[in-house]
């Protein structure tokens, strides 16, 4: 067992092996189904704006033995920490049931997918998808929210 092992054997909470944007997730059988996915900018015709969809892949990892549930959310912050949800991050309880084949002392790899509608960006700048295990931000998700730059139309000349 090398020392990173040994951290993470260490330490029971669950965390966020990697998470992305995406126009589009979904997660099934372990599996994410991405589309449009790995950005980190998002051009816009102007502002305020309104998107119709951001969906977050991410998969987790489960310490061994970790056999309880927890409460996994995801907020959306400006670039100075003013979250736009308000009070109410997304959350979901994940319960947590190991493999009937699952050796012990090996983690569980888990897949989720968030998927928010017309959220609403005021103004250009950073943003940013903190994500949750209980109350502990694991992982961030940053991206810019840009407004479309509109080229000139070109003169007509014979």
């Amino acid at each position: 067992m090398d020392s990173m092992d040994l951290e993470r054997s260490l330490d029971p909470t669950p965390s966020v092996e990697f998470a992305m944007v995406a126009d589009a997730v979904q997660a099934v059988g372990g599996k994410l189904y991405i589309l449009g996915g790995g950005w980190e900018l998002l051009y816009v015709e102007s502002f305020p704006a309104r998107h119709p969809s951001i969906g977050i892949g991410m998969r987790l990892r489960v310490p061994w033995p970790y056999q309880d549930s927890f409460r996994l959310s995801v907020d959306l912050m400006d670039e100075d920490g003013r979250s736009l949800l308000g009070n109410s991050r997304f959350s979901r309880t994940i319960r947590v049931r190991p493999p009937a084949r699952s050796m012990p002392g090996v983690e569980i790899g888990m897949t989720r997918a968030f998927t928010f509608n017309n959220l609403v960006f005021p103004e250009p700048g950073g943003y940013a998808f903190p994500i949750y295990v209980g109350d502990e931000e694991v992982s961030r998700i940053r991206f810019r929210v840009l407004e479309r730059v509109r080229r000139a139309p070109r003169s007509g000349g014979g």
